[in-house]
């Protein structure tokens, strides 16, 4: 019979004991938006992370449909352009390919929208694609959990309009 100290150590090595003061992967905040692809920095970035980021007030004018009449509406909003985020996490490829990049976003739901490296970097378009942090006052990450992100300069503001946002992913076709 072996002694009770040897049956307890080898009892206790098949646990997997965390190192002091790390937090286990329960205790770790949840990840709510990924930027990942072809970049070289992928961010997993928490609550904490999203709230952090150097949000900016953003303005715009929208004409909708109501009871037959166009209605011009002025909506508010906190946020940050996407090409900050993309600036974070450094785009992979070089200089040539990386203009052949598409930006895919993809909310909780599974909706889908893109943008080109060109609408993104090389044109006015891309100082209006901005993550949203909050509308009208109302905290979407707050309320929702997720971001959203709105293309303020497009001419029809709904197809590119991702509630939930969830993932940005960096795609270099053929390459």
């Amino acid at each position: 019979m072996l002694p009770r100290r040897t049956l307890l150590l080898s009892a206790l090595a098949g646990l997997a004991v965390p190192p002091a003061g790390a937090q286990s992967a329960a205790e770790a905040p949840p990840v709510l938006l990924r930027v990942e692809g072809a970049v070289k920095a992928p961010l997993a970035l928490t609550r904490e992370q999203l709230l952090a980021l150097r949000w900016r007030d953003y303005a715009e004018e929208r004409e909708v449909q109501q009871g037959g009449q166009a209605v011009k509406l002025a909506v508010r909003y906190q946020g940050v352009p996407l090409r900050e985020l993309l600036d974070q996490a450094v785009l992979a490829p070089d200089r040539h390919a990386v203009r052949r990049a598409v930006v895919l976003l993809t909310a909780r739901d599974g909706y889908r929208v893109s943008f080109s490296w060109g609408e993104l970097y090389n044109s006015s378009l891309g100082e209006g694609v901005i993550l949203v942090r909050s509308q009208d006052g109302r905290d979407l990450i707050e309320v929702d959990g997720l971001p959203a992100l709105r293309s303020l300069h497009d001419t029809r503001s709904g197809p590119r309009h991702v509630r939930w946002l969830e993932r940005v992913e960096v795609l270099v076709p053929g390459g």
